[in-house]
């Protein structure tokens, strides 16, 4: 009977001894690249996606006309959260630049209605706005908020040099990007964009 027992666990063992730094290799393969997954969704998913976004106009209407349908049609909310985001597109004319801002018409009133800030891209606002990523996916909360971190790395490496660059006041400007809204009251006029894109002739 041992000597069974003994052959058996000597097959299948309980435990496998694996060298440390096999172990940190495997651990290291195995963890999650932020990077390399939101250069791949930056470029198949949420550029491509700018075609789905809904207009300026069109957001601010529906938010004057009934602010709970405007929200149910067009936001993404993460869990429990009282923000909402919404992927938003639009052309303009920007009426006036700062150090720190971008001001935007894209009204007949001239009115600054879009206002893009050009310091340092904090929280989740691209990420969740987009309505393109499931937070079921990812389990680790790290990970989900490190993408995060990617694509506000990306606003400030790819996007906001080209406007610092070439926005200039009278110029016009196409965008495309995501805002969120907590208070109707205080977050539509103007709202705050955070661009994925920006074209200025």
């Amino acid at each position: 009977m041992l000597a069974g027992l003994c052959l058996l666990f000597y097959f299948l063992p309980l435990f496998h001894i694996v060298p440390l730094k096999a172990a940190r290799e495997q651990t290291a393969a195995a963890a999650f690249d932020a990077n390399a997954f939101v250069e791949k969704f930056w470029n198949t998913q949420l550029l491509p996606a700018q075609g789905r976004a809904v207009d300026v106009n069109e957001l601010l209407a529906a938010f004057k006309k009934n602010p709970e349908e405007a929200v149910e049609r067009f936001g993404h909310r993460l869990g429990l959260s009282t923000t909402v985001g919404f992927f938003v597109s639009g052309k303009g004319t920007i009426v006036a630049i700062d150090s720190r801002s971008v001001s935007i018409a894209s009204n007949e009133a001239g009115k600054v209605d879009v206002l893009i800030e050009t310091g340092p891209v904090f929280g989740n606002t691209i990420r969740d706005g987009s309505g393109l990523l499931d937070v079921n996916d990812f389990p680790n909360s790290r990970d989900f908020n490190a993408i995060s971190s990617e694509i506000n790395r990306r606003v400030e490496e790819r996007v906001f040099p080209l406007l610092k660059e070439k926005a200039s006041k009278g110029a016009s400007i196409q965008f495309a990007g995501c805002v969120d809204i907590t208070n109707p009251e205080t977050d539509l006029m103007p709202l705050r964009l955070v661009p994925i894109l920006i074209k200025i002739p």
